[in-house]
This record gives structure tokens, sequence and C-alpha cells, in this order.
């Protein structure tokens, strides 16, 4: 880790404007011209971990690229620069915004009435996120930046820095003022002003329109208060359901709201076919997937009630298959209803994509997985050049599930039983699941993750993700979300992987949120000893 120490080299230039500092980087072509490069286009680099883009606007570009502003200043969601690269952990971000003198005292700005004092630091939203390498250079940072060096138009760094409503004095997109009066000058209501949003296209649109189309950047994100517990909550997916579930949990009265609300997205009720039936529908890809993210989250509130702290400051989340759209929902990716809508529409975009071909599901159970391909890879020959035969989950050591055309899975059920397989059973599922039999599907689901995107939010947990079996940190881009859920549904499913990651992590407790234990069940052949804290969360 790179110490940090008093800076003698950095100068201030004296021909800056009024505002006062600008950045510390020596540029001789700073200043030359307006370029149009804004704060927000720094703070989405140092967001997102770019580090060429953020080098060139601080360092290396030229009076076309480079950034003129302050690069101390509050950006739109009441933080600077170096707060947005704290709460992501890109650490090469924050070595660069320092060089060019980012004060690491300054402090977001807090809604009117608050206590300003209670503004957070980079160093503050590192530690919440818990990113250590992070914290260190920010510690560093701090002993060695002089308090209060930092005095645009004369106020300290730590003078009162409310975040007011960003008041427009003129009609120009992304313009805005804090400065008392300004919205009257500028002919708006200031009944309709609500604190940190930012009114898309210049418009004097209503508190409640902006929130629906504001970016992920562009809102603080939700920082834990306190830190994250060595937890992890697990969500089955499809497979795991069964006539009765729900009975349990119906009454706890935020499972109540979020029944009522799905009845009204989906135009039908799942709690009657989750009591009542009959099991053949339930089974059908259209219903169960939404009953089943709706059980997960039911699950979550039943957690809640007998253990709150588990439910608020799990490390970890994980869902297999569907179940991972129950996970990045109760990490905070989106919300309960466009999540409910995402998975309908999955759901029938993979029931429509089965019906193209005859297609079917094995479990295999005892083949090492090398052993498993060269099986599949026969079949798909015995069959002939349409075929597909291949491994859809890994679910735990010599234990999977195969997906593919009729014939072909057929003839692997076969091949795998005179192969000394301990178990191959056809599964009750109506399609070849995360092959490529569900291309039709990902170009549907994709077209709708791509108009959600605006309305996503980063994941205050940790996410680890069907495809890569690898984490997405809180603070992550929801872009990154996006294109791995387009992929889950044509890709294996690395859920043994993925387990093991998490236990790697350290996360010693693990909650089966929903039905059935069928990932407990799992995770006793992946780590028996964790297996032992493992519980279900029955709904």
């Amino acid at each position: 880790m790179p110490e940090l120490h008093p800076s003698t080299d950095i100068v201030i230039p004296d021909a800056v404007p009024s505002s006062g500092f600008r950045c510390a980087i020596p540029n001789d072509m700073r200043y030359l011209r307006h370029n149009g490069q804004t704060l927000e286009m720094v703070c989405r680099a140092a967001y997102e971990g770019d580090y060429d883009k953020l080098e060139e606007m601080l360092a290396t570009g030229n009076e076309i690229n480079l950034f003129n502003g302050d690069l101390n200043q509050h950006g739109p969601s009441s933080v600077t620069a170096l707060h947005v690269a704290a709460m992501t952990g890109q650490l090469e971000c924050l070595e660069l915004l320092l060089r060019a003198k980012a004060d690491p005292h300054v402090k977001h700005r807090v809604p009117f009435g608050q206590d300003p004092e209670d503004g957070k630091t980079a160093l503050d939203y590192a530690r919440d996120f818990c990113w250590d390498d992070c914290v260190e250079l920010l510690e560093n940072a701090e002993a060695f930046t002089p308090f209060g060096w930092y005095t645009p138009f004369g106020i300290n760094n730590n003078a009162k820095q409310y975040h007011c409503w960003g008041w427009k004095e003129r009609p120009v997109k992304g313009f805005f003022s804090n400065r008392p009066g300004a919205a009257a000058l500028a002919g708006l209501d200031p009944a309709k002003c609500g604190a940190g949003l930012i009114m898309p296209d210049g418009d004097d649109h209503d508190v409640a329109e902006a929130s629906s189309t504001i970016s992920p950047l562009q809102t603080p994100l939700s920082v834990p208060q306190e830190p994250p517990l060595p937890i992890g909550l697990l969500f089955p997916g499809q497979g795991s359901q069964y006539v009765k579930m729900l009975s349990t949990v119906r009454t706890i009265p935020r499972v109540a709201a979020m029944l009522e609300e799905a009845k009204q997205i989906l135009g039908w009720d799942v709690l009657e076919l989750c009591l009542s039936g009959p099991e053949s529908k339930l089974e059908d890809t259209r219903y169960c997937q939404p009953a089943m993210f709706v059980a997960g989250l039911a699950g979550v509130e039943r957690l809640r009630a007998e253990r709150e702290e588990a439910a608020n400051r799990f490390q970890v989340t994980a869902g297999l298959s569907l179940g991972e759209y129950t996970a990045l929902c109760a990490a905070g990716v989106f919300s309960f209803g466009d999540g409910l809508r995402l998975v309908q529409l999955r759901g029938e975009a993979m029931q429509s994509a089965a019906a193209q071909r005859k297609q079917l599901m094995i479990a295999v159970a005892g083949v090492e997985k090398p052993k498993l391909q060269q099986l599949c890879e026969a079949a798909a020959k015995a069959e002939g050049s349409a075929a597909v035969c291949q491994i859809a989950n890994e679910l735990f050591p010599k234990g999977f599930s195969c997906a593919g055309t009729e014939r072909a899975i057929l003839e692997l059920k076969t091949l795998a039983e005179n192969a000394g397989a301990l178990q191959a059973k056809i599964m009750k599922t109506s399609g070849a699941f995360h092959t490529s039999l569900m291309a039709l599907a990902e170009e549907r689901v994709g077209k709708a993750l791509d108009e959600m995107l605006p309305r996503m939010s980063p994941p205050r947990h940790t996410v680890y993700m069907n495809m890569t079996a690898a984490p997405l940190r809180p603070g992550t881009n929801p872009k990154e979300v996006i294109q791995l859920l387009k992929k889950q549904l044509t890709n294996p499913v690395l859920w043994e992987l993925s387990v093991r990651a998490m236990i790697k992590e350290g996360v010693r407790e693990f909650y089966e949120v929903g039905p059935m234990k069928q990932l407990k069940a799992m995770m006793k052949r992946i780590d028996a000893k964790v297996w032992s804290n493992t519980v279900n969360i029955e709904v």
C-alpha cells in the first residue's frame, strides 16, 4: 500500500476561475476552453473504475477532454468523486483523485434539518462497504492532508454543507444552484422541489416523476448503518415449489401487502394457486417463477421477524437460477414490483422457447464433470447435427443437471446409467433451461432488462452470480447485473463454485430462504461443516 506524504511538487495554479481550487495535477491545456466535461462524468468514471477515462479528464487530456471544474465540489447526488470511488472500492481511481488533490476531509451534504456533522467522508464510505485497502489509503490521506485547506468561496471543508434542492437558475439541463431565491428567479414552483433529485431534460417535473427516471449514480447509495454479519441468504429456484407453500407466512403484514401487489401486477392470485393448486399449474414455468419469486421474498420477511439482523445485515446472497432474481431484489437492485414483472416475462419467454422443440432436463449424480461432458457429446452425436445436450447446473460434487433436445437427453440417461451414475432422473421441467435452446428467451428478457436499467440501483449487499460464481460488490454498476442476467439463460449455473466462494469469503451461517430444503441438501455435499449452520426458512 503506497504511503501518502505532504506533497511538495503539486502546485495549485494561480490563474483559476473564481470558485477556487480545480485540479492539482499540472497540465498546460487546462482552462483553455469550455469543453463540456462535467463533474458527473468524473464521478461516473470513478464509480465504474474507468481509470483511463478518469486519468484523461484529470491529468493527461487536452483542452477538449480535460475536466476544468472543481474536483472537490459535490455532485448532484450530494457526494464528491472521492466519495463515489470509495463506495465502489475503486482503489486506483482513489489514488488518482488524491494525487489530483481531492480533499479526503470533505463530507457528503446532508438534507436540510440534519446535522452537517453527520455527513460522511470518503473514508466513512470505504469502511461502510468494507473496502479494507481503500480504508488504509484514505486513513493515510486524511493524516497527511491539512484540514481546512480547501475553502471554496471562503467556506472551509467542514462548513455546513446542506443538500437542499438544486434550484435551477436557468433552463439548462443539469445546471443547478443552491442559492436562496434562485427558483423564483427561474420561474419555478418551490413546492415542487425535492431534496437532491436531478430533473431530466431541464423540465419542471415533480419529485415523483424525477425519481422514476433518475439514474443509479444520481441517487445516494443506501449505506448499511452497521457492518455486515458473516451471513449468507440463499434463494431456491424452480423445482422447489409445492402446493400449500405461503400458508405459514401469508398473515405477515408485509407479505400480505406483497401478495396484494402481486395480484394487481400478474392478473392472477399467487396465494390461491400456492394454497390450492393444482400442482400441474404450479409446475408450469409461467406460474411457477412468479410464485417462487414471491415465496422467496416472503421468506425474507419471516426471517426479519425471527432474526432481524440476519435479514438486514447479511454479507452475501445468491440464488439458484430463478432464485438469482430474488437475491438481487433482496440486495436492493430492483423493487419488488419491477422484479415480479421481470420474472413474469422471464417465465413466459422460457415457456415459449421450450415450445419450439421437444426438450428435457435430467439430474445426474455420481459422475465426474469431464466424464459427463463426454457423455453429453456422445448423446448429442447420437441424435444428429441439430441436437443439444449440455450441463445446465453444476450443483454439488458429482451432482449436475443436464438439458437439451428430447432424444439426446434420453440417450444421455442410458449412457449415464451404463457409466455407473448413482442417479439419472428425468426432471419435471418444461424446457432445456440454461442452454442454447433458451436463446429466444434471452433476447426477450434482455430487452426488458435494458428498459429497466434506469430504475435499477447498485446492490447494497454482495451478490454471487450464477454465470461466473464471482461476487458483485455493493455499489456495482447495474449494467454489469444486466449483462450477467442476460447470459444466465443460456449458460450453466455454477452453484457449487458460488457456495464455495462464499464460504471462502468467511461466511459461516446460511439461510435457505424459501420453500423446501434442496439448497441445504446440496450444502451437505459441498461442505458438511457449513451444512450444520444452514437453516431453512420455510414458507
